[in-house]
């Protein structure tokens, strides 16, 4: 095109002034060629770059995660991954828009939204060591597992307020469906008093006691909850109907647990207590419940800075169903949450801020 632009001026000058052409041809010649000279240059800088970043491209997605995502599951399913930073390629095999998320219990650490259907997305993040759910199409869906292994050359990250916040969070979750059903024991109680058969009450009362002894070990520390639950103890111990005083301090000691922001070492406190308990007698099933549930929600974190000890406690809660007698499993396990609570333990200035 500049060739015929450069000879159509050419033409139309030649008609014009005949005498103009003849002088200045040549330079016009030598400002055609510089120019196509430098048009062609321009044409092979850009397909050598374009090449050339095309490749570079190529070799950095080498280190990316490809992730496979469908309505119903992802591949894989379970992952292995050094602690860091991490890239993950998520493509959508699905027929509707999906998301790929990384869970820390309830607690959302990355995500990717709107994933259309045969389109990549890619997420990167850093990730510390510890096991983590990974969403696999619809919420309904099996979660997958994401494992992050703790690297050999790096220290192990300190813990923060920040890390206690998921924990924290998943933990008032339980209580808080527990304490609700520890409401809806005493309503059934008031009940069973009321209709004369002498087993009914006798069988809502242990239900309420049993719902009562897996909220012991979020007591632990915290002065008014012991005394509240305390006082919800000797009612029930009573022999005559106490449901007029039942009432209120239940109503008082779940507004005191709806209202407590519980964090791991406390829980670990609690959990200890349950596997020790004062009377000397053995813990009860719904006690060692709740001791699974908090070393269960403390794993992850406990995973990121002692792996082994993280490791020792999973067996301890194999083994334990086992424990037919105080000690063993029981004892180990007590000691190992002694060993977590001081692993997870705030510095006193970040517990303060």
């Amino acid at each position: 095109m500049l060739a015929l632009f450069l000879l159509g001026g050419r033409e139309g000058q030649a008609v014009a002034a005949p005498r103009l052409e003849t002088r200045h041809s040549p330079r016009l010649k030598l400002a055609g060629i510089a120019t196509l000279l430098l048009v062609c240059g321009g044409i092979g800088a850009f397909v050598y770059a374009a090449g050339t970043g095309g490749r570079r491209t190529a070799e950095a997605a080498t280190s990316d995660i490809a992730i496979a995502i469908t309505d119903r599951t992802c591949q894989p399913a379970v992952l292995t991954i050094p602690a860091g930073k991490a890239s993950f390629v998520v493509t959508n095999r699905g027929e509707r828009v999906l998301e790929w998320e990384i869970l820390d219990g309830v607690m959302v650490l990355d995500e990717r939204e709107n994933i259309a259907p045969g389109q990549s997305r890619r997420l990167t993040t850093r990730l510390h060591p510890g096991e983590y759910a990974i969403t696999c199409g619809l919420l309904s869906a099996p979660r997958g597992r994401l494992i992050v292994q703790a690297s050999t050359t790096q220290p192990r990250p300190a813990l923060t307020l920040m890390d206690m916040v998921g924990p924290a969070a998943e933990y008032r979750a339980i209580l808080s469906e527990r304490a609700a059903a520890l409401g809806r024991a005493i309503d059934a109680l008031e009940q069973a008093q009321g209709v004369g058969d002498a087993q009914a009450p006798e069988k809502a009362r242990r239900d309420v006691v049993a719902l009562l002894s897996s909220l012991r070990a979020a007591t632990a520390g915290d002065v008014e909850l012991e005394a509240l639950f305390g006082k919800l103890r000797m009612a029930l111990a009573a022999d005559t109907s106490a449901g007029s005083d039942l009432k209120p301090v239940t109503e008082a000691f779940r507004a005191g647990l709806s209202q407590r922001t519980i964090l791991p070492d406390t829980m670990l406190a609690g959990a200890i207590s349950l596997l020790s308990p004062p009377d000397n007698e053995g813990a009860s099933p719904e006690a060692l419940a709740a001791v699974r549930d908090i070393a269960k929600l403390l794993l992850p974190l406990t995973m990121r800075v002692d792996p082994a000890l993280a490791g020792r406690v999973r067996a301890d809660l194999v083994a334990l169903p086992g424990d037919a007698k105080p000690g063993g499993a029981r004892r180990a396990l007590a000691e190992d949450l002694s060993a977590m609570r001081k692993a997870l333990a705030l510095p006193e200035a970040e517990r303060r801020s």
